[in-house]
C-alpha cells in the first residue's frame, strides 16, 4: 500500500503552496475517507479520497500522476519557462495546477511552429532529447527556392554545413512540392533542418515539427492549443527510435 503525505496531496491537486495546505489542513477543513485529519504530515493512502469543504478534490495517486500535454506551438513563441522580452509555452499552462512542475520536453526555435511535449517527468524529458536515443523527428518545410530529386540522395548522404565541424547524420526528405518538403532527423541539432537546405542552396522561409518517433501532431489543435497525451500515444513516441 503506497502512502504519501497530506499535505503534498493537497498542494499538487489544488495548487495551493505547502504553506497554504498546511494551514487547510490545521483548519479542519480536510477530510480524508470521511475523517477529518488536522495532521499536515500524517500519512494516507493513495488512493484515498479527499474532501475540503464537502468538495472532493481526487486521491492522493492523482495527485502523483506525471503529466504529458502535447502542444501545438505557436509561432514567436519561445520553447522556455519565463522571458521578459518574448511569449514561452509554459505561459499557455498558467491555468494549470502546479505549472510550475511544467517544462518543455526538447525545443523549438520561436520561428518554428509545431509539436512540442510538455510533461513534469524529467526522466522523459531526458528520453525525448537525448542524442543517444536517435529519436526521429518530422518537420515540414517551404523554401525559398525549387527542390530537387538531387537533394534526397545528399540529404540521405550525411551533408555538412561550413559553420559545423562534424557531418550531420543522414536524414530523410520527402519532397511535397517544389517548394515544401518533409524532412527527418535524427540528431537535433542546433538549427539542424534550417541548416541542411543551407547546404544545398536554400533558406527555410517556414518551419514546423509534424512528428516525434511515432507520435504525430493532432490536426484537430489549432496553434497555442494543447491536450493531455494517453498511454498508447506515450508508447507511439518511441516506437521510431532505435
Amino acid at each position: 500500500m503506497a502512502l504519501t503525505r497530506l499535505d503534498k496531496a493537497v498542494s499538487h491537486l489544488t495548487g495551493l503552496t505547502r504553506k497554504q495546505a498546511f494551514k487547510l489542513i490545521r483548519e479542519g477543513r480536510v477530510s480524508v475517507e470521511d475523517l477529518v485529519l488536522t495532521d499536515a504530515a500524517c500519512k494516507i493512502d493513495e488512493n484515498a479520497e479527499i474532501v475540503i469543504d464537502e468538495d472532493s478534490i481526487g486521491t492522493a495517486a492523482e495527485a502523483e500522476a506525471l503529466r504529458y500535454f502535447m502542444v501545438n506551438k505557436p509561432l514567436d513563441t519561445l520553447c522556455a519557462d519565463h522571458d521578459r522580452n518574448s511569449a514561452v509555452v509554459m505561459d499557455l499552462f498558467r491555468e494549470e495546477l502546479n505549472s510550475e512542475s511544467l517544462h518543455c520536453a526538447g525545443r523549438l526555435d520561436k520561428d518554428t511552429t509545431g509539436l512540442i511535449i510538455v510533461t513534469d517527468d524529467g526522466a522523459f524529458i531526458h528520453d525525448i532529447t537525448s542524442p543517444r536515443k536517435e529519436l526521429p523527428k518530422t518537420y515540414v518545410a517551404v523554401v525559398d527556392g525549387v527542390l530537387s530529386d538531387s537533394m534526397v540522395e545528399r540529404f540521405a548522404s550525411g551533408l555538412k554545413h561550413p559553420e559545423e565541424k562534424k557531418p550531420y547524420r543522414p536524414a530523410l526528405l520527402k519532397i511535397l512540392n517544389e517548394h515544401e518538403a518533409e524532412v527527418t532527423v535524427t540528431e537535433g541539432r542546433f538549427h539542424e533542418v534550417k541548416r541542411l537546405f543551407e547546404c544545398c542552396g536554400l533558406n527555410v522561409t517556414s518551419l514546423k515539427r509534424i512528428a516525434i518517433g511515432g507520435l504525430t501532431l493532432d490536426d484537430t489543435l489549432d496553434e497555442g492549443e494543447f491536450r493531455q497525451l494517453d498511454e498508447n500515444e506515450l508508447e507511439q513516441i518511441f516506437e521510431g527510435a532505435d
